[in-house]
């Protein structure tokens, strides 16, 4: 018979009684963050889903993903896709009534129309940067005229238009006339690659907003010659100041520069920093 000796005993004592000690502070620790969880999940009385930011979703990751064993939690319904006009989506109760279901139609469609202006890779591909824009242009009810023709191309009432359905050398695109077309802030990416544009009309595009000034300067600085910007009531004067980097720009299209006095200021600060540029103002010269 075997007989275990007191220091066999000793380290089988300690052994045991490490593990009991280790068991009781991982418990201890899973229990202190599960009440720690639980006491940020708590959603106060003044909780408005309207006023959610990013800042706000912070406690769907955990502080940093550089230690892989981390998961996002509800990693089943995130993508990286997901936005925080999403959440606020999943989290505001739906209006059945008529207002609202209108509304929500509305957005729908909106959405729709900008998944449909996004830039197209595989359609620049076959038909060249200028080609596709033009053929994105006209579709959608505008006019394009292209460098050395002064004919303007535009769909008719069955929206039938003569443009190459391949690509062909030597065709730039020089003028564009966007007037009373339905596009949004996406369908500029497609204007981003026309190097000769010099004339481009946004009148009457009421979708347009400060964000498409910036972009459309950022990517025609260097050529665009005239620019109308009437009838876009979501153009304030802080898209105006971006206009200081159109080094060949002569003939600016604005409602009413005394819109406001901030409007006015930015239109006197402009004028002055392009001496170059003439603004002109109302429903006049269409001939220009």
């Amino acid at each position: 018979m075997n007989f275990y000796s007191k220091t066999d005993l000793f380290r089988w004592f300690i052994y045991n009684e490490c593990n009991i000690w280790r068991n009781f502070k991982v418990a201890f620790s899973k229990d202190v963050a599960n009440k720690e969880i639980a006491s940020q999940m708590k959603v106060p009385d003044d909780y408005d889903v309207s006023k959610v930011t990013k800042e706000d979703l912070k406690w769907r990751e955990y502080p940093h993903e550089e230690n892989k064993q981390y998961f996002k939690s509800l990693r089943v319904f995130y993508q990286d896709t997901n936005n925080v006009e999403v959440v606020k989506s999943l989290q505001t109760p739906f209006d059945y009534s008529f207002e609202g279901i209108r509304k929500w139609w509305k957005k729908i469609n909106i959405a729709k129309k900008k998944f449909e202006q996004s830039y197209l890779q595989d359609r620049n591909k076959i038909l060249g940067n200028e080609l596709a824009a033009a053929h994105f242009i006209v579709y959608r009810g505008g006019a394009i005229k292209f460098h050395g023709d002064d004919v303007w191309i535009k769909a008719d009432e069955n929206k039938n238009y003569n443009l190459p359905e391949y690509y062909v050398r030597n065709k730039y695109i020089e003028a564009i006339d966007c007037t009373n077309t339905d596009i949004y802030y996406e369908a500029l990416q497609n204007f981003q690659e026309l190097k000769f544009l010099k004339w481009l009309s946004l009148n009457d595009c009421e979708n347009l907003d400060d964000w498409c000034i910036d972009t459309i300067c950022g990517a025609h600085y260097k050529s665009l010659v005239y620019l109308d910007l009437r009838n876009c009531p979501n153009i304030t004067e802080r898209g105006l100041v971006a206009l200081w980097k159109m080094e060949k720009l002569k003939i600016l299209y604005l409602d009413d520069i005394l819109r406001s006095t901030q409007y006015e200021m930015t239109v006197l600060l402009l004028q002055e920093y392009l001496p170059q540029l003439e603004i002109k103002v109302g429903d006049f010269a269409e001939d220009d």
